[in-house]
């Protein structure tokens, strides 16, 4: 049950908030958080059943070893026991695939990964740690299934805290929810425009172009060009889709959630690019992994070092293949290299602003072949065809239509069309004012911008009438 499907939209949600505002109305706001949780549970449920089932021993395992943290004398043991077992369960249904190698009965592996484990791994290992170094007080049963269960960020993202959200829990009521309504609607509809109209469409260009070099064909630089811009985009729109979509919906049930995707093809650097992309996940690799290690504490070479290794362990958070890892450690030579320029006055000049955003998104378009790509084998033939400039047929009567348009027409439009928004247009956050902490107040999206996301939501519908709903590209992470 996908957020961009008429079923989430007209049956699961309206069923959800019809029986919030009927436990409020009738004063039982006690079983909001049950409500919410158990409406969690049947929507993870929806996808695969047997889902449940891991999530399930993941909650009651954990649990006990938090409670074990809490009261035991070996406190540290039972926090490196926990780390160990979320961490050996996400890599066994990450990498137990890989094991066929040793002829191990195929039955015994894992078919599928299951949806938002990556995620709710990071939050259940958070857990324990800030447990561990009392910077939270231990959780009652309801605040800690509502804190990893709450369906708008369950299956991917943003990673949220404990600290983030119990408070938020304790403060529910439905005033909140319709103060917060107009935003969380305007969240959920651009959202879901962007998903349908903008992330699906350059699905589409990109699919075509890299499944051809995965089964041997040889589109030439052009296409190819257009196919990682294309994916490029798709994975831009497709991310924030969800994180305003997720946004929307947590302001509707009086959730403020914390802000994952910041314009981040505005980036200056690949430092900067973190900062913005994926930002929770980002502060889970800073405070959880990177400052344990060291850090930059320990001189510039193990600064570097311990930024090139987190960034690794990112990619294989990713996905299981030697291409995501280099993914990550491509990301993370970067931002090393970007620590050693900032040394450098000239780097930090505000004229260079522009070639600096330019050469940060070029770089960062290039690595997401290695994303994108099934294989190691494939991207590398599809960076092969990046660099084929015979596929142009460059000579003294150069039809430049023919090179601009040389795929489709419509690809062209689409990625002009992108950049500008990408490059030019005001991130909603900022738009819409949202303030991510709960004590500051929250602005009311006014009349027209109501009016323009009512508009847009019309149009996603027409749009998902003529196809099929699409899943968000991080529910396979």
């Amino acid at each position: 049950m996908l957020f961009n499907s008429f079923e989430f939209i007209f049956h699961f949600f309206p069923v959800v908030f019809g029986g919030l505002a009927l436990l409020y109305t009738t004063g039982r706001k006690n079983l909001v958080p049950g409500w919410l949780i158990a409406s969690s549970i049947y929507y993870y449920g929806d996808f695969r059943l047997w889902h449940i089932f891991v999530l399930a021993f993941e909650l009651l395992l954990n649990y006990y070893l938090a409670e074990r943290i809490w009261s035991s004398s070996k406190r540290l043991r039972w926090l490196w026991l926990g780390i160990a077992i979320d961490v050996a369960v996400l890599a066994w249904f990450k990498y137990a695939h890989l094991l066929h190698h040793l002829h191990m009965d195929e039955a015994l592996l894992p078919d599928t990964l299951p949806l938002g484990i990556s995620f709710y791994t990071f939050q259940l290992i958070a857990y324990l740690v800030d447990l561990y170094a009392k910077r939270i007080e231990r959780a009652s049963v309801r605040d800690y299934l509502f804190f990893i269960l709450f369906f708008p960020q369950l299956i991917a993202g943003p990673i949220v805290h404990y600290m983030q959200i119990a408070p938020q829990v304790k403060a529910l009521e439905f005033g909140k929810c319709c103060r917060y309504l107009p935003m969380g609607v305007a969240f959920f509809s651009v959202g879901l425009v962007k998903k349908v109209f903008l992330a699906d469409a350059f699905a589409t260009f990109a699919d075509k172009s890299f499944d051809a070099v995965a089964s041997g064909a040889h589109p030439g630089m052009v296409e190819a060009w257009g196919g990682v811009l294309s994916y490029s985009m798709q994975i831009y729109f497709d991310f924030c889709a969800y994180y305003e979509m997720a946004i929307g919906l947590g302001l509707i049930f009086g959730i403020r959630l914390p802000v994952n995707f910041l314009s981040p093809y505005k980036a200056e650097s690949f430092r900067d690019f973190w900062r913005r992309w994926h930002i929770t996940l980002s502060a889970f690799l800073r405070d959880y992994l990177y400052i344990p290690l060291g850090g930059n504490r320990r001189g510039r070479f193990r600064t570097l070092a311990n930024i090139v290794f987190v960034m690794t362990l990112a990619g294989a958070w990713h996905g299981s293949g030697w291409n995501f890892v280099l993914w990550g450690a491509g990301h993370g030579i970067l931002i090393a290299l970007n620590h050693l320029l900032l040394r450098i006055k000239l780097f930090s000049s505000a004229l260079l602003r522009p070639l600096k955003i330019a050469l940060t998104f070029i770089s960062v378009t290039l690595l997401w072949v290695l994303f994108r790509s099934e294989s190691l084998k494939s991207a590398l033939s599809y960076y092969r065809e990046l660099l084929t400039i015979s596929a142009l047929q460059v000579d003294w009567q150069i039809d430049w239509s023919k090179i601009v348009l040389h795929w489709d027409r419509a690809m062209w439009l689409w990625i002009a069309l992108a950049l500008v928004l990408v490059w030019f247009a005001p991130n909603l956050k900022k738009v819409l004012r949202y303030e991510e902490r709960p004590e500051r107040a929250i602005a009311n999206p006014g009349f027209l911008f109501g009016l323009f996301a009512g508009m847009l939501f019309l149009i996603s519908m027409k749009m998902m009438s003529g196809s099929a709903s699409k899943a968000f590209l991080y529910f396979m992470f």
